[in-house]
């Protein structure tokens, strides 16, 4: 294990929750990486090390038949998998959450935090749900179903937007509801891709703000693939020097202040810039000029960023960047993944950041952590949880793979072992009768096991006796046995 690296790798308080977003752009390419190449592809190990909770990834890239591939992705040990992954354009997109399972070490209220009480995939609704006989998201009753789905929605395009496995969403017993998304980037820049990224971002923050309006928190993480503000976009940067609009100040704030008009126009430069921006709050540091039309505040903004919240306004934070021009090492990229909340949900920040040291993709990742404290009112008592049937361990039938060193090393216990364990199971039950001796307790004297000895220690002890070999082939009849010679003697 590199020791250098888990110490850029802060700890967090106990009384809190890390949410951490990955673009892995290919799950299966992740553990090519260092010092991920040293994990022996264990996911589980991965997110420990990440001091994760809950940890969404998008890009998976596989397909149903190769997810069986991925080690133990739907058995990890701490963690519980939620996966979707395209119905359509297979071994493209697939996004997935891994909430871990609280234990009797989690204190009261973070185990409450981490219990995943409803879990769907999609923004629409319109997908079929794995527990009511194909019956939609949506149609389910209220108390089964997450809920918020977008009223005028209409069921084809929704299930258009919704067939790339770009969404999982999850319920926790605390009151929060948690979308993991990998939205569309309309890379080709055509017209067509352009309507379904904007249906999709519209969707998405309306699902996400009916919910808010219900009282739920919410979180909405991953590549939203939209960068909000001009000193996240270092290529918008450069081409804005290059026509002599802007000039580079050293500090974020600064460079604001400086260059506050083109600033201001970058939030709506684009129709995807525009729509994001029309939801998340301005963290922007300098007084909007009425007189220049260019308010940045929106009725519907409801969502905050979680990293600016902490970082304010620091320059040169990037989340991807263009590796074929080997634009990670000068740093020129942008910052388009990220971790949104709802109100209250801000004012629990413990910590926020990006980790660009973190290799395995052209993305980096994303954490917040959330403190878990009185005022969100968690009853402590959990409710009743059926099993969730959207778990990928049930969704994709994925069986937890046998130990194949264990299958050729196991033995069957002999008789003699099956029955020292029995007599000592009887011992400590009290069942052993004090008339004549049994042929357990024959063994236990011949085998000098005392009576409170535990099972192991006389597994162990019978195991050594030496085992008489007894043939059991038929015993010959004996006859009297004659000198060869005999036979040759002249008759008399």
């Amino acid at each position: 294990m590199d020791q250098e690296f888990l110490r850029q790798i802060p700890h967090k308080i106990d009384s809190a929750i890390r949410l951490v977003s990955f673009n892995v752009n290919g799950i299966k390419t992740l553990f090519n990486y260092h010092p991920w190449n040293t994990f022996n592809q264990d996911l589980n190990l991965l997110f420990n090390c990440l001091h994760g909770d809950i940890i969404t990834l998008q890009e998976l890239k596989v397909t149903q038949a190769s997810l069986g591939d991925i080690k133990n992705i739907a058995h990890l040990n701490n963690f519980r998998s939620f996966i979707s992954i395209p119905k359509t354009r297979k071994g493209y997109s697939g996004v997935g959450v891994f909430v871990r399972v609280p234990t009797s070490s989690h204190l009261e209220s973070v185990a409450h935090a981490l219990t995943v009480v409803k879990a769907e995939e999609g923004i629409s609704g319109y997908l079929s749900s794995p527990s009511k006989n194909g019956c939609c998201y949506r149609d389910l009753p209220d108390d089964e179903s997450i809920g918020g789905y977008p009223e005028d929605l209409q069921q084809e395009l929704g299930l258009n937007l919704d067939c790339e496995g770009r969404c999982v969403v999850v319920e926790l017993a605390c009151n929060t509801v948690i979308f993991s998304v990998y939205c569309p980037a309309n890379s080709m820049a055509t017209e067509e891709g352009e309507v379904f990224r904007l249906e999709f971002l519209t969707n998405l923050f309306t699902r996400a703000k009916n919910l808010h309006a219900k009282g739920k928190h919410v979180v909405v993480m991953g590549d939203i693939n939209v960068s909000l503000d001009l000193i996240d976009n270092a290529e918008g940067i450069q081409d804005r020097l290059g026509q002599d609009l802007i000039k580079l100040r050293p500090t974020g704030k600064v460079f604001e202040t400086v260059n506050f008009e083109e600033c201001i126009k970058f939030k709506s430069s684009k129709p995807s810039r525009s729509l994001l921006n029309k939801y998340v709050l301005p963290t922007i540091d300098v007084n909007v000029d009425k007189t220049l039309n260019l308010d940045i505040s929106h009725p519907n903004q409801f969502l905050h960023d979680t990293t600016r919240l902490v970082q304010n306004r620091r320059m040169n934070m990037y989340t991807v960047w263009n590796t074929l021009k080997d634009n990670r090492r000068a740093n020129i990229g942008s910052r388009i993944d990220l971790i949104l909340s709802t109100k209250f949900l801000s004012t629990k920040i413990d910590q926020a950041d990006i980790w660009p040291f973190i290799l395995g993709s052209d993305h980096c990742p994303v954490f917040t952590d959330f403190k878990v404290d009185d005022e969100w009112n968690i009853k402590l008592e959990l409710p009743t949880i059926p099993k969730n049937n959207f778990e990928a361990k049930y969704f994709y039938k994925l069986t937890k793979p046998q130990d194949i060193f264990a299958m050729f090393t196991s033995k069957r216990k002999s008789n003699t072992v099956v029955e020292s364990e029995q007599l000592i199971s009887n011992k400590e039950s009290g069942t052993v009768q004090g008339e004549s001796k049994s042929s357990s307790e024959s063994l236990s004297e011949s085998s000098s096991i005392p009576s409170q000895t535990n099972a192991d220690e006389s597994i162990k002890i019978t195991k050594k006796r030496k085992l008489q070999y007894i043939s059991r082939k038929a015993k010959k009849p004996t006859v009297d046995q004659q000198p060869i010679n005999n036979f040759f003697l002249p008759k008399t």
